[in-house]
């Protein structure tokens, strides 16, 4: 399983630091994350299950019934391997420099509401709140026309 863990933890903070992505904290295998956008934060999630999907997991793992490839009905590969829930929420929360790590770290309603976010996906799923899927889509409505 440590090595499961160590491929996880790669993968999730390779990608973050390609999209300039920051890493608040962990807390066992969970990872709270922050992104300059709503649609850095969407690409990230949808690369990092992509990568996730597709790793080279360790066979005995893939020998578990919860880490076992499933398919849809048309052979589509849905799971695999450890999966992830995440959870995508935007606004401005409370800052402030954690004096052990030396690290910003985030606080209050937004970061409460987005970790209820995170915990209502099952693993390989992503959940957005309704404001940041319309300031998503806003983004992008913008971007086209100016």
């Amino acid at each position: 399983m440590k090595e499961a863990i160590d491929m996880h933890n790669y993968i999730m903070r390779e990608y973050l630091l390609e999209t300039k992505g920051y890493e608040v904290k962990t807390e066992g295998d969970a990872f709270m994350v922050v992104f300059w956008s709503v649609n850095d934060a969407i690409d990230w999630a949808i690369t990092i299950q992509k990568r996730l999907l597709n790793a080279a997991w360790p066979q005995p793992l893939l020998r578990e019934p919860h880490a076992s490839e499933k398919r849809n009905d048309k052979g589509e590969l849905l799971f695999r391997g450890l999966t992830v829930r995440m959870g995508i929420h935007m606004g401005f929360p409370v800052c402030e420099v954690d004096p052990t790590t030396g690290r910003m770290d985030y606080f209050g309603p937004v970061v409460n509401r987005a970790a209820r976010i995170c915990s209502a996906a099952d693993g390989g799923e992503i959940y957005i709140s309704a404001d940041s899927w319309v300031h998503k889509n806003t983004c992008l409505i913008s971007r086209e026309y100016f």
